[in-house]
């Protein structure tokens, strides 16, 4: 169905900030100025006059409320929901804007309707909406179109360093709640577009099928909150939401790897670095994986934050600041998740290899410790994923020895990064495996059967310890999530080095999101491939 407006983002505005922290060197004490767009990307809030209000009547907000705050500091939610402009609108024509074109490619095989066709003297285009043939089963005819509208906007990047100033503040739950209940569907609705373009095999599988439901249903149940006047009820009501929500997800990686598996195994979907089809779903798994990570993130703030059992619960000696350590400790991250790789590693092979961990700090010599502004659950992960893979390979390698070498780890922090480096000697891989090992579904082990109960997450002891192939590649998102990389380096025939990075500074490391636009949809749908214009080795 045709979806009205065009798909237009504001130009730059630019905002005071008046205080400022000063922790780990990374703030200034000068009062400056920032432009949202280069600080913060926004999303562009809906504001009455600017759309069709009969049709989108959830947009009327207490806008008014907020956009008679002061001036906006990083302490505070008020940048991100106070956009209000003096020439006009957010959503109205501006030279310049980018115009997101959704026409669908040619040879499409689904149903479209409408053309593109050229616009007035703005050059503006018409845009051309698929058939929802999907989600018209699990949303309404208003969801739908919610749906259309929602998706039209830019994901919120917020920093570590604002998440940690929101905390830090104790500002009231109602600024957390007004912001959560627009960006959530803006970032369920970028999702849930892209989720419609997969290819009908992989959309036919009952495990793609499932997820798609999930995410229609928690955006339905999201919008139920569009309009609620702010109160206790409403406060606890979305409290309980959150929780559902975060829990009916907490499988979704594990489910969607038996889906492709399945795929995979029936001849439709070939894992290699050089397949266009496999290029389109793993670009599409990243950006799904990624918006499942940033949702997860709000949600677990606000709970952590404005839920006195929940803050019981994950924070009983009171550091975190919600899902935040303003002190993360790698060294101790680290130890922890090696512990944990462990009881798996031997409940397969009766021994595990031992940790060997160095660590410095460059900017502070007098320092026993490497500890930075991080989510300590997300480094976890990393760790975690990283030495059950090296582990395997170790105790795989060495089978036939005396003795099993140590997994050496390394921790430098300097001004800028948190570098580390995982050692093993697991016999290394050649160069020909090392171009897929973060493909998702790549895997050298055997493929195990998942179990249709609840899992507990892609972290729980639970779930396997190798054979799905999403590992590495999802916890090269989490390094990511937050403007970090994950690197590996292999010696074919000795062991393999993991390099993660991370930001050292909580004012560099802000929130990396999908965009549902033109470019993105076409990646998902062009999956022919191309004639080969190079010689192969093969």
């Amino acid at each position: 169905m045709a979806s009205p407006g065009l798909f237009l983002r504001p130009t730059s505005l630019s905002i005071p900030i008046n205080t400022m922290r000063s922790r780990s060197g990374s703030s200034s004490d000068l009062k400056i100025f920032r432009s949202i767009s280069q600080d913060r990307p926004g999303t562009p809030r809906p504001q009455t006059g600017s759309v069709n209000t009969e049709s989108f009547d959830f947009v009327r907000s207490n806008s008014g409320t907020h956009a008679s705050r002061r001036s906006s500091t990083l302490g505070s939610w008020d940048p991100i929901m106070s956009r209000s402009c003096s020439s006009g609108g957010l959503l109205s024509p501006i030279p310049g804007t980018m115009i997101r074109d959704l026409s669908p490619r040619p040879s499409l095989s689904r149903a479209c309707s409408g053309s593109a066709v050229l616009s007035n003297s703005t050059s503006a285009i018409v845009l051309e909406v698929e058939e929802r043939k999907q989600v018209a089963n699990l949303l309404s005819f208003e969801q739908i179109q919610k749906m259309e509208f929602y998706s039209k906007f830019t994901p919120t990047s917020v920093s570590l360093s604002h998440f940690l100033d929101h905390g830090a503040t104790g500002l009231r739950v109602e600024e957390s709640f007004l912001f959560l209940r627009r960006e959530i569907p803006v970032r369920l609705a970028n999702m849930l577009m892209e989720l419609e373009l997969l290819p009908t095999e992989l959309l036919t599988e009952p495990a793609c099928k499932s997820i798609l439901t999930q995410y229609s249903q928690s955006f339905s149940d999201v919008l139920a909150f569009e309009n609620l006047t702010p109160s206790e009820k409403t406060y606890e009501d979305f409290n309980k939401l959150l929780s559902v929500i975060r829990h009916r997800h907490q499988d979704t990686v594990p489910h969607m790897a038996e889906a492709l598996h399945n795929l995979r195994d029936a001849g439709n979907l070939n894992v290699n670095s050089k397949d266009r089809l496999n290029q389109a779903i793993q670009y599409f798994l990243d950006r799904l994986y990624m918006s499942r990570i940033s949702i997860q993130m709000l949600v677990s703030q606000h709970k952590a934050l404005y839920c006195p059992e929940e803050s019981i619960k994950s924070n009983p000696g009171g550091r975190l600041k919600g899902t935040i350590d303003p002190k993360c400790d790698a060294v101790d991250v680290a130890r922890n998740a090696f512990e944990n790789a462990t009881f798996l590693c031997e409940q397969i092979y009766m021994d595990a290899p031992k940790l060997n961990i160095e660590w410095v700090d460059l900017t502070d010599g007098d320092k026993d410790s490497v500890d930075f502004v991080y989510i300590p659950s997300h480094l976890y992960h990393m760790f975690f994923e990283v030495f059950k893979n090296s582990m395997r390979a170790t105790m795989e390698f060495h089978e036939n020895s005396d003795t099993i070498p140590e997994i050496n780890v390394r921790i430098v922090k300097s001004a800028q990064d948190i570098s580390i480096k995982v050692c093993d000697q697991g016999g290394g891989i050649s160069r020909s495996v090392a171009e897929n090992i973060f493909l998702y579904l790549y895997t050298s082990a055997t493929r195990v059967k998942l179990s249709d109960a609840d899992m507990g997450g892609t972290t729980s002891t639970s779930t396997p310890m190798h054979g799905l192939g999403y590992g590495l590649p999802l916890s090269r998102l989490y390094a990511r999530y937050f403007g970090g990389d994950m690197k590996v380096a292999s010696v074919d025939g000795y062991g393999t080095d993991t390099y993660i990075y991370l930001r050292a500074l909580e004012s560099d490391a802000r929130e990396t999101l999908p965009i549902f636009n033109a470019s993105s949809s076409n990646k998902i749908r062009d999956t022919a491939n191309q004639v080969e214009d190079w010689t192969k080795d093969e």
